[in-house]
């Protein structure tokens, strides 16, 4: 692999494990290195049930050796996948940008002895995948950031506005509905001509004014709460763990909302709490979903519970637009992604809600399919490294300031630095 000069064309296979656990997205982006992209091609690589029983289990109680071999046993996964991708596209890929299955995140942390700790935990050996695929390998994305006073999350927002940032007139909010929900808010701010930042340090206010323009800009970006998490794992539940997910809605639109649930559901401290700020499975996954259960389950019948659940979905998502982004101004639109954009009913209810606000689109229109944004986001992630791009946005996460998020792990075929224009081709 050659390092790529500032202007080189690089594609990147953006590899993303989530909090299901339920397969491998890839998706190849090409980027020109002049902030343009073209979408190749996004796939998913499915895994069996019992490697999505392990993952589970890994995630709510591996110990310290279970962990280490969960980063081999993950590389082999995703290079399985990487396996499965080329034998079906020919486009060549030049880099890996591997986000690792998430074992933890705990971005508010402790105290140790006065010290704080806080992280979170993405398992994956990346020489193993590197080794196995021939590919270099960009992985650990989430360290940088926490580590400049960050959440480590959310990190796609740099891929939102480098996909969606051109349509931005007034302000757009980017909505992906995957196990949490979570909004990318993006907004045109005044910038400064870089040809004229040095002239202007001495000039009046008049001339930075008038040489200013306004770009797209990530204002805000946050979790607003559940997604698909609850829903999923009581499916899971009353499928008696044949379905994965309420597909197309249907056991929800059998059901009705419960209105003391509802109610209690939408007094979690969290959705009160101010952005930037992020959430997971402990808040809004199986656990909550069991207490509820317990609480519910002789009481209620299934279809009602998944409405509930639904509805919960719906009013976090537009109680936080309502709370923390609408008084900021106007939208233009919402784009959705993720998996709760193939929920009918789910995207019914948004649409709803929003009548009067904003009209609600699917990303497919903006040449993003909704089941790629998160594997493309981190290709993009995977191309701001090797550039030296700062690939978190401090508005999102919290951070004191821009960094560069990953860390390198070469290919079978490395070469330090190139004066070529392109990458070399490894098949």
């Amino acid at each position: 692999m050659h390092i790529p000069l500032a202007d080189d064309p690089i594609n990147v296979l953006g590899l993303m494990t989530g909090t299901s656990g339920d397969g491998l997205d890839g998706a190849l982006v090409r980027f020109d290195g002049r902030g343009g992209f073209q979408f190749l091609w996004h796939e998913a690589f499915p895994f069996p049930a019992a490697v999505r029983a392990r993952l589970q289990a890994l995630m709510t109680r591996a110990q310290a050796r279970e962990v280490r071999r969960a980063a081999a046993y993950v590389a082999h996964l995703y290079a399985e996948g990487v396996a499965a991708f080329r034998a079906r596209h020919p486009e060549p890929i030049h880099l890996l940008a591997a986000h690792g299955q998430t074992l933890d995140h705990d971005p508010d942390g402790d105290l140790w002895d006065g010290i704080p700790v806080r992280g979170s935990l993405q398992v994956l050996d990346a020489a193993l995948l590197a080794e196995r695929t021939g590919l270099p390998v960009t992985y650990d994305f989430r360290s940088r950031d926490l580590a400049v006073g960050g959440q480590g999350a959310p990190l796609v927002p740099f891929g939102d506005l480098r996909f969606f940032g051109a349509r931005c007139r007034r302000g757009l909010a980017v909505l992906n509905i995957g196990g949490i929900a979570n909004l990318t808010v993006i907004r045109p701010r005044p910038t400064v001509e870089p040809s004229r930042r040095g002239q202007l340090q001495s000039g009046s206010p008049e001339e930075e004014r008038s040489s200013e323009r306004l770009v797209p800009t990530v204002v805000a970006a946050f979790d607003t709460g559940p997604g698909n998490m609850l829903m999923d794992a009581l499916a899971a539940r009353l499928s008696g763990g044949t379905r994965s997910y309420d597909e197309g809605g249907e056991m929800a639109r059998a059901g009705q909302p419960l209105p003391r649930l509802l109610a209690s559901l939408l007094r979690d401290p969290y959705l009160a709490r101010k952005p930037p700020k992020s959430t997971g499975r402990d808040l809004f996954g199986r656990p909550r979903e069991a207490r509820i259960w317990r609480a519910w389950g002789r009481r209620a019948s299934g279809a009602d519970l998944m409405a509930t659940f639904l509805e919960f979905t719906v009013e976090t998502i537009v109680g936080a637009l309502e709370r923390f982004v609408l008084p900021e101004g106007p939208l233009d639109e919402v784009i959705v992604a993720g998996g709760g954009a193939l929920n009918p009913l789910l995207v019914a209810r948004l649409t709803d809600r929003l009548r009067g606000i904003c009209p609600l689109q699917r990303s497919d229109v903006c040449g993003v399919p909704v089941m790629a944004r998160e594997a493309m986001a981190f290709a993009a992630l995977g191309d701001a490294f090797v550039r030296g791009w700062p690939g978190n946005v401090p508005a999102a996460t919290g951070a004191r300031q821009p960094a560069v998020l990953g860390a390198f792990v070469p290919g079978t075929a490395y070469s330090p630095i190139s004066r070529s224009s392109t990458f070399q081709d490894i098949p």
